[in-house]
């Protein structure tokens, strides 16, 4: 299954493709409720094409924007607990951590998250050119990717701790692969003193591929192992959704300036039936990518969804077994397909985001603040509440520099740097956000974005 996974992160990469944020919005700690301009509203707040002095018509020529991830380990751990001691020597784990009362194994131990290790990738990058934006309104388009992994804490403990006699390890584990492409229609109307807009958005289903369902657990016994598990795995190609963003935001008065915006307030994609473009076309699609062979759906006529639970069970196996015993004595697993509906419905996550920003125009510098929570907490959403706090300074016109701080969220603590270049009308701008950690080393992941666009 996992594999499956993979293989299919991989044809998506090579396709192009979660959630466009523009690399002023990277460098700013995504602190962009209040602060996006032209194009680059999708996504976070359509009424601010409203100002549309600040930005007239703008197309992004290019873009890309990638983040990869883990809740566990950042480079400092790596350095400290996966290359030894210094000396090339494997670190004493039962030796005690220098200025705490717990020992190395102790320390590891607490770090592991109690819901497991996430591992995730994510990409998006929008179609070349086919993102524009006009006075108050914008047409933009693109592919997201979103993948995920969790691994039971029972992986990483059993090493730490070993088989201890009638301790019990989580063997449940997960796993998300979406591919979505959208085209969106954005606008804004203004009011005496504010702006609303709204963007809707045509989500475009590729292929998704998901455990829904697990559970294992490894025990031993004085009689040996004890193993059982399942897993339900779930596929679909193709798929018909819709999403829907509103926003508001004030005019500047006294420097400061306020926004409001919901992402996702209405946001589905119907998956697996007949009536969209890649099912009525699959035949095609299929020339170019395998992608129904790829997640084990019979290709050989009108199905677009399959279902499948896997189970497994090893029963006191133990030494005398092993040595005496085949594979399939030692262990069981077993493989069935579950009926599918013909339409497998998918919520959109649903952000909420609070924005604020104050100009100190003497300084050529603003300072911007946002506040967010997502309404679920599954795919690139968390009820986590965010606060981030960023500034932007342009006393070098043609070479801004950002840089911002978050705190809560999916991640935990962010930091972010960026800057850009502007050439006439062309702007190009690259942001980093560090994820899990304030520092390079301290960092559980990194975000990257680039792009460059035309802009009057």
């Amino acid at each position: 299954m996992i594999r499956r996974a993979v293989i299919l992160t991989l044809l998506a990469t090579m396709v192009w493709g979660q959630t466009y944020m523009d690399p002023r919005g990277v460098g700013l700690c995504g602190a962009y409720t209040v602060a996006s301009r032209g194009v680059s509203v999708v996504g976070f707040n359509p009424a601010n094409l409203g100002f549309s002095t600040d930005v007239r018509f703008s197309m992004r020529l290019v873009g890309w924007d990638f983040r990869a991830y883990n809740n566990f380990v950042s480079l400092a751990l790596f350095n400290q607990y996966f290359t030894g001691d210094g000396r090339g020597n494997p670190l004493n784990l039962e030796a005690r951590k220098p200025g705490t009362t717990m020992t190395h194994k102790e320390f590891l131990i607490s770090e592991i998250p109690e819901n497991g290790v996430t591992f995730g990738l994510q990409t998006s990058i929008p179609y070349p050119a086919l993102n524009v934006s006009f006075g108050n309104y914008a047409l933009t388009s693109g592919i997201d990717i979103y993948q995920q992994t969790i691994v039971p804490r029972g992986v990483f403990r059993l090493p730490l701790l070993g088989n201890e006699a009638y301790e019990r390890f989580d063997f449940s584990f997960g796993q998300d692969v979406i591919i979505i492409s959208h085209f969106d229609f954005s606008f804004s109307i203004p009011f005496e003193d504010f702006y609303v807009g709204t963007t809707v958005k045509y989500l475009m289903g590729l292929g998704f591929a998901g455990v829904d369902s697990t559970g294992g657990r490894l025990t031993t016994e004085p009689e040996g192992l004890l193993i059982d598990g399942f897993y339900r795995y779930t596929r679909a190609v193709g798929g018909n959704g819709l999403a829907v963003d509103i926003g508001m935001t004030m005019e500047p008065k006294n420097n400061w300036q306020f926004g409001f915006a919901i992402n996702n307030l209405i946001g589905f994609v119907n998956w697996g039936n007949e009536e969209n473009f890649v099912n009525k076309n699959i035949k095609l699609v299929e020339t170019l990518i395998p992608i129904r062979q790829q997640l084990d759906i019979p290709d050989d006529g009108d199905v677009f969804a399959a279902r499948t639970l896997y189970t497994y069970s090893g029963d006191t196996t133990n030494v005398t077994k092993f040595l005496s015993g085949t594979l399939e004595d030692l262990w069981n697993d077993d493989k069935q397909d579950v009926p599918t509906a013909d339409s497998i419905r998918m919520n959109y996550p649903a952000i909420v985001r609070l924005g604020a920003s104050y100009d100190l125009p003497e300084e050529d510098l603003t300072i911007y603040m946002d506040l967010s929570t997502g309404l679920d907490d599954y795919y690139f959403a968390s009820r986590s509440w965010r606060l981030a706090l960023a500034t932007e300074w342009t006393r070098f016109k043609r070479i801004p520099l950002r840089t911002g701080m978050a705190w809560g969220g999916f991640y935990g603590v962010e930091a972010s740097l960026g800057s850009g270049f502007r050439l006439l009308w062309i702007d190009a701008d690259i942001g980093l956000r560090l994820l899990g950690g304030m520092s390079l080393t301290k960092a559980e992941g990194v975000q990257l974005g680039i792009s460059v666009k035309f802009r009057r």
